[in-house]
């Protein structure tokens, strides 16, 4: 086989791999990802609303904050993984 042959070859070998046609599953994840998020809200807030009623004020500040840093974990995973990478980078002596 000639060399040309070759790369020809191993470049339509490639192509399918690029096609941006092919699932990725971004979309399924995303889509879970909101209905955790929605899922969570309702949550938050049917709990929320039983410490108002109840006058538990340190418990109902605590949940709210609590939710909202559950919320940004669900809601902005990317940017946490990069900040999880960060810190274990730094932890690690890693770049």
């Amino acid at each position: 086989m000639m060399t040309h042959e070759l790369a020809a070859s191993v470049v339509q070998l490639a192509v399918p791999m690029a096609d941006s046609n092919v699932p990725t599953g971004a979309d399924f994840k995303d889509w879970v990802l909101v209905i955790a998020g929605n899922i969570f809200i309702a949550i938050l807030v049917l709990r929320a609303i039983g410490h108002y009623f109840k006058r538990e004020w340190g418990e109902l500040f605590g949940h709210i904050a609590a939710g909202v840093l559950v919320g940004g974990l669900i809601y902005a995973n990317n940017q946490t993984i990069n900040v999880l990478k960060g810190f274990w980078g730094l932890l690690s002596g890693g770049n």
